[in-house]
């Protein structure tokens, strides 16, 4: 029988520029991610850092991913790198996010974004005894490469191993 892999968050937080960049978001136990993000305020130039580390009881991290890169980039990126493009298309399909430069004011909803048990990302964390960490943000891009932080996260978990059932 195929094994799946699932995620099982341990620790999530997130900050916010209130009240020009509202976030939040709900953690469900099946590994699903819902949350609603409210723009106040157009974002001229905005910038998505991401990096994910794996973790092990006696080594350093190793860097699985680390990018930053304008926004409106982040789409021809993720799909270069075929271990995110399914996760991206997926967040596509169940948001209305949008991944343009300007950020244009408005209100952005994803519900219940999962990712697929069969993501190749997850046969890639997947190590008994190990964990994983999720560190990343958008950021406005301000005068001479300055950034501000707009909306920043931090999430920890571990990827776990199941015989994959019917309905994965």
């Amino acid at each position: 029988k195929q094994n799946c892999y699932y995620i099982t968050f341990t620790y999530s937080n997130w900050t916010d520029d209130r009240p020009r960049f509202i976030v939040n978001m709900t953690f469900s136990n099946q590994s699903g991610i819902t949350s609603l993000t409210v723009i106040n305020e157009e974002i001229a130039s905005p910038v998505a850092r991401l990096l994910i580390l794996q973790h092990s009881p006696k080594v350093k991290p190793r860097t699985i991913y680390n990018a930053s890169t304008k926004l409106c980039e982040l789409q021809a990126l993720f799909n270069s790198v075929p271990l995110f493009k399914p996760a991206k298309d997926n967040m596509l399909k169940q948001s209305n996010y949008s991944l343009s430069c300007p950020l244009l004011k408005g209100t952005y909803v994803m519900n219940n974004m999962r990712v697929s048990p069969r993501n190749p990302l997850l046969t890639l964390l997947y190590q008994p005894k190990h964990t994983f960490s999720v560190k990343g943000g958008v950021y406005e891009e301000l005068s001479r490469g300055r950034t501000k932080p707009l909306s920043l996260y931090f999430m920890t978990g571990k990827v776990v191993k199941k015989s994959c059932g019917a309905n994965d």
